[in-house]
């Protein structure tokens, strides 16, 4: 990065590419026995040659100076035969015993890592002393800043016997296997002809431990999941911002080991994660809000509920049960660690919570907990008022008060952010991509320790990394031409506008006008009118329709809108049932069903959006459009705001905004349907049991253009869809009745499937569609071509020009940007996207993984078809991130987490009386009522 300030770059590395066009030409190696570690996916057909080339810097660093001739691991498994449950064995607390192992013999004697959860990296055998490849330990647990307990002794007193009983964990120690780096450097290299390392993903797993070591073990940086890390107060690269109620975000870093043609390469990208404020607890609470009834009070303890803190009130006492002596001659205090289970039932304190107490002669009393800290420690309470933590059982509890409690740092808040919050994080994560850059090649290598001088982890394991980032190249595609009406558009900047480019500034008309002859208007009012007192809205709806004609629809006149005003505090506590049936009371004054409506609202809140969408899609079948009042009728840019209102109204109602030549999505046909698939899971504090929503679009027409749906509510957290064959008949029977004729390709892109998940998707949902077609076709020699292409942008790879002529306006590559080289699979056929121009931020590019392939595309085909249906996302005039299919499919799974809002949104603790399942009203079936 710092020569591209000066106007160079090195060229992506010559060998590299050498390697990678002799592996696809050597047609053993494309089409190589899938039999070994069960590797079935298709190869590539060739790297793609379409578009302008470029080169482009990515945030890979290569892994270098390895000896791969003695770079073999050991790898054992760790158990816990005494644990019996590890949901009671909390993390910290895993990783604190396995520290411990690894100071036993004989361990301490050789270089080891640790995944902190179930295994041991070695550098060497491991010798247990019985000839074995296993022992058992018994490891006393006791905390970093703390002192074990002392050799044990006949003199030990009973309560040193139990506290050595109650901190003593069994380990058992295995070895797995043998892992070697110089085996998976011959199957990157392709030394052997068609040869598959079977052990590649452990021996990967192992690069991730031993990279991990460093930031794992450093009490500034905090590790989210296996490989994110951030740093807390007290790390030089502390970064925080603050996104208030309690919360605030901390800038860390993602880092992990990844494959490509020759080399094995250093993922580094920026990570922004959501984090529990460190400190007084009784602040946090503070922040959050204090609770004026039992339903905020509710929220309050969902808040802080499993949150870790500590105390140090407690005196810290020595064998002989003395008080120990602290800093300046005052007695020592013991810091204890604990978790938050609940807090106290509303307006109940430590004033009036009361337990009883045995004295030393066996008389019991009532003992309020405001009056036990003053008798036991001489603690007076400052806020005696306040909410109690229970940090032990609801049958069981052990009261402390909040005031005496330190939230620890580091801490990932795993819930729904409010809105506010949410704008807080994109306006902190959203930095230029040349920023972005920069902190990965400046703190994120220091967090991830693997600059010279914090390596010394990895030198212990022979791993080196090369600090440069590296390049790679891509190409430019070519955007589309579109077609609005009978005339074309070439759009520029992955761009385009409703309005044309000539002299009159005239509108475009819409490809196809929907006909909406009976429409009607429900405003809804809060705290304040919706709609501003000097407007009529009548006038404004009148102006409104105009703007739609002239796009093209047929729009019927104005009639009187309806209004209604919802209960601030049925929106506070989610009362589903109380808005919903003010929004049906509100339907009901229109007397008969209007064929569509448009909803103008008083905020962006989504809990008012969610009820509106389950009272119009799925009770009374009426296509809607919501639009926040202040929105809509402001006046700079109303035109264009009130135009992309339009392209919803027009799709909704079965018109097409704009189209596509078919000539430009070859190898599509008008025989062919598109598939969009998409399961979406609950979010973070959702209950156990809360459901998954999985999704299917798939085209109507030969253009592409119009994507119904099936929806379906089904066990949380179940990754492949269930019940998908009948979604798929659903689908392809709606497209032989437009189409009066069966598909004859089938092309699916699958989106939200990790790289673990790819044999699962081969496993579950594509037999589901065999299972469709043998319903739909018969015979198996006359079932359709079927192709199976995930979307993946939960990656961390990302693009920078190495050009600023290269660059579009945010500094990101430019729209069309596609990369199949350099950082992308050995053998998979995939490539990376970057379909859009970037709005704010580091733009992230779409993973294509091609999963079976019976269509036999070629990398250029793909690619570009990939590229130009970008282009027909209908909801926005500019090209999109993510393919059509897919994001129609992500939409249609969150429209569905909408009807379940109380079940996989809500932290009020209102549940819905009737709880939605599956699908929508029969009157909107068939069209795109998700937008």
């Amino acid at each position: 990065m710092n020569q591209c300030r000066n106007g160079t770059f090195p060229q992506p590395d010559a060998a590299v590419t050498a390697l990678e066009n002799a592996t696809v030409k050597d047609l053993s190696v494309a089409f190589a026995s899938a039999s070994v570690g069960g590797d079935k996916l298709p190869r590539r057909p060739g790297y793609g040659t379409l578009g302008r080339p470029v080169v482009l810097w990515t945030n890979y660093f290569k892994l270098q100076g390895i000896d791969t001739s003695k770079a073999n691991f050991y790898r054992y498994s760790l158990s816990f035969p005494n644990i019996l449950n590890l949901k009671e064995f909390p993390k910290p607390k895993r990783k604190r015993t396995i520290q411990l192992l690894l100071q036993e013999q004989p361990f301490n004697g050789t270089s080891c890592a640790s995944d902190w959860a179930q295994v041991v990296i070695s550098t060497r055998k491991l010798g247990f002393g019985d000839g074995t490849d296993k022992a058992h330990y018994d490891i006393e647990w006791y905390p970093a800043d703390g002192q074990p307990l002392p050799p044990a002794s006949p003199d030990d007193s009973e309560e040193i016997k139990k506290a050595r009983k109650r901190n003593t964990i069994q380990v058992l120690v295995e070895l797995i296997e043998t892992v070697s780096l110089s085996e998976l450097m011959k199957d990157l290299e392709f030394s052997v002809s068609g040869a598959l390392y079977p052990a590649k993903m452990e021996m990967i797993q192992t690069l991730n431990i031993i990279l991990s070591l460093g930031p794992s073990t450093d009490a500034n940086i905090v590790t989210v999941g296996q490989n994110r890390y951030y740093p807390i107060q007290g790390h030089d690269q502390f970064a925080p911002y603050n996104l208030g109620q309690g919360l605030q975000a901390l800038r860390g870093y993602f880092s992990s080991a990844r494959t490509s043609v020759g080399r094995i390469l250093l993922n580094i990208n920026v990570a922004t994660g959501s984090f529990y404020k460190a400190g007084p607890l009784l602040d946090l609470m503070r922040e959050f809000g204090q609770p004026e009834n039992a339903t905020q009070h509710k929220k309050l303890a969902n808040f802080v509920k499993k949150l870790r803190f500590e105390t140090n009130y407690l005196p810290d006492k020595g064998k002989d049960g003395k008080p120990k002596k602290g800093n300046a001659g005052k007695s020592a205090v013991k810091r204890k660690v604990h978790t938050i289970s609940d807090l106290s039932q509303f307006k109940q304190n430590a004033g009036n919570i009361k337990f009883t107490q045995i004295n030393a002669s066996g008389q019991r009393k009532q003992i309020s907990v405001e009056q036990y800290f003053l008798q036991e420690y001489g603690i007076k309470l400052q806020v005696p008022g306040a909410p109690v933590v229970n940090y032990g059982t609801k049958d069981d509890p052990k009261w402390i008060p909040a005031e005496l409690c330190t939230v620890l740092p580091g801490q990932a808040a795993k819930r729904i952010l409010a809105p506010d919050q949410t704008r807080g994080m994109i306006d902190f994560a959203a930095r230029p991509p040349s920023e972005n850059a920069l902190s990965i090649i400046g703190d994120g290598l220091k967090v991830a320790k693997v600059v010279e001088g914090l390596n010394s982890h990895l030198i212990r394991f022979g791993v080196k990394v090369d600090p440069n980032m590296l390049t790679v190249l891509g190409r430019i595609l070519e955007a589309p031409t579109l077609n609005f009406g009978a005339v074309g558009h070439k759009p520029r900047d992955g761009k385009w506008n409703l309005t044309n480019d000539d002299a009159k500034r005239s509108k475009r008309k819409f490809f196809k006008g929907a006909t909406i002859n009976n429409w009607n208007c429900l405003v809804i009012n809060e705290k304040w009118p919706t709609v501003p007192r000097e407007l009529s809205l009548v006038d404004e709806l009148k102006k409104f329709r105009q703007v739609l004609v002239e796009y093209g629809l047929t729009m019927g006149p104005v009639q009187t809108p309806q209004s209604v005003t919802i209960d601030s505090g049925h929106l506070l506590d989610k009362n589903s049932v109380a808005v919903r049936q003010a929004i049906n009371g509100a339907l009901r004054q229109f007397g008969a069903k209007p064929q569509f409506l448009f909803v103008l609202l008083p905020s962006d809140n989504a809990f008012l959006y969610d009820c509106i969408k389950y009272v119009c899609d799925v009770q009374y079948g009426i296509p809607n459009v919501c639009n926040i009042g202040k929105k809509f009728f402001k006046e700079k840019g109303q035109p264009q705001y009130q135009a992309n209102v339009g392209l919803k109204f027009n799709l909704k109602m079965g018109g097409i905004n704009h189209a596509i030549r078919l000539d430009e999505l070859k190898p599509l046909d008008p025989k062919t349907i598109v598939f969009g698939i998409d399961v979406t899971h609950p979010s973070p504090g959702s209950s156990e049991d809360a459901p998954s929503i999985a999704g299917v679009v798939a085209s109507s027409n030969s253009l592409f253009t119009q994507y119904p749906a099936s929806i379906r509510a089904q066990k949380g957290r179940q990754e492949m869809v269930a019940g998908l064959a009948e979604m798929v008949i659903e689908r392809i029977r709606l497209w032989q009745n437009v189409n009066k004729d069966l598909p004859n390709k089938v092309i699916v892109y699958r989106d939200g499937v990790s790289e673990g998940q790819y044999a699962l998707v081969l496993e579950k949902e594509y037999p589901a569609f065999v299972e469709a077609f043998n319903k739909l076709y018969g015979p198996q020699q006359k079932h359709p071509k079927i192709s199976i292409i995930t979307v993946g942008k939960r990656h961390h790879t990302r693009f920078y020009p190495t050009k600023e002529s290269d660059t579009d306006k945010t500094g990101n590559p430019l729209p069309g940007t596609v990369v199949d080289r350099g950082v992308t699979g050995e053998r998979l056929f995939d490539f990376f996207l970057l379909a859009h121009q970037g709005l704010q931020g580091t733009s992230k590019p779409c993973h294509y993984v091609v999963l079976k392939d019976e269509n036999n595309f070629g990398a250029d085909q793909l690619q570009k078809l990939t590229h130009n249906l970008c282009y027909t996302f209908g909801r926005a005039t500019r090209s999109v991130s993510l393919c059509p299919p897919a994001y129609y499919a992500d939409l249609l799974c969150e429209r569905g987490r909408s009807y379940l809002h109380n079940v996989l949104k809500n932290d009020s603790g209102m549940k819905d009386a009737n709880v939605w399942t599956s699908g929508v009203h029969q009157a909107v079936k068939d069209a795109m009522f998700y937008l």
